[in-house]
């Protein structure tokens, strides 16, 4: 049963190796470091999938001024917390698009417009069918040495997969031999990557 698309916020700039999103404290609640999203455009271009690597909370004037105020009242925070002007950013790394149907585990040809909404990929159907081919496995890679921390990324979204797709053991010991052939020459992604593995999800009964 297909659950209701949850929109998180909208794409405030992007590129085609990613983009990042901003949205307001009450979205942030369901997505996390980790989390397939896609961005979804109203007319007729890319559906283009992605992962959250990073959210960052900026600050502003008030939230200076009230971080020196010894006990500040609850409702001033959560007033605060509301009515933010500043969005919460969410950076995502490109990892596939969907045009006409059709699933390509790619960059994108073009990336997603501002203000495009972003939701969260939470069911299980879409996330399974997104994830039933690897291949996607290897932009996530090709991402290191740069800003995002890819060991830990695979970690949180293999776990997170694994959930979502009624903890399915197959596929996440699919997905971790598939990364062993793609790491077999960089242990330095691979070792940190196996025993997080090993602790985020200890019933798969890894040997590290």
């Amino acid at each position: 049963m297909n659950r209701q698309a949850l929109e998180i916020g909208r794409v405030l700039r992007a590129s085609t190796v990613g983009f990042s999103v901003g949205c307001r404290v009450n979205q942030l609640s369901a997505p996390g470091f980790g989390s397939l999203v896609k961005a979804q455009p109203a007319e007729a271009r890319e559906t283009i999938y992605g992962l959250i690597y990073n959210i960052n909370i900026d600050d502003d004037q008030l939230i200076r001024r009230l971080v020196m105020v010894e006990s500040p009242r609850q409702e001033v925070i959560e007033d605060q917390r509301r009515n933010r002007l500043l969005p919460i950013e969410m950076s995502v790394l490109s990892i596939g698009y969907q045009l006409y149907d059709q699933l390509t585990y790619g960059l994108p040809p073009r990336p997603p417009l501002n203000l495009d909404p972003v939701t969260l990929c939470q069911d299980p159907e879409e996330v399974t069918r997104f994830t039933d081919n690897l291949s996607y496995l290897r932009l996530i890679l090709r991402a290191a040495g740069s800003s995002v921390p890819v060991d830990q990324l695979l970690v949180a979204h293999i776990n997170d997969v694994y959930l979502i797709r009624g903890k399915d053991a197959a596929w996440a010991l699919s997905a971790i031999h598939e990364l062993i052939e793609l790491l077999r020459s960089n242990y330095d992604i691979l070792i940190p990557t196996l025993e997080a593995l090993s602790e985020a999800v200890p019933e798969l009964e890894l040997s590290v």
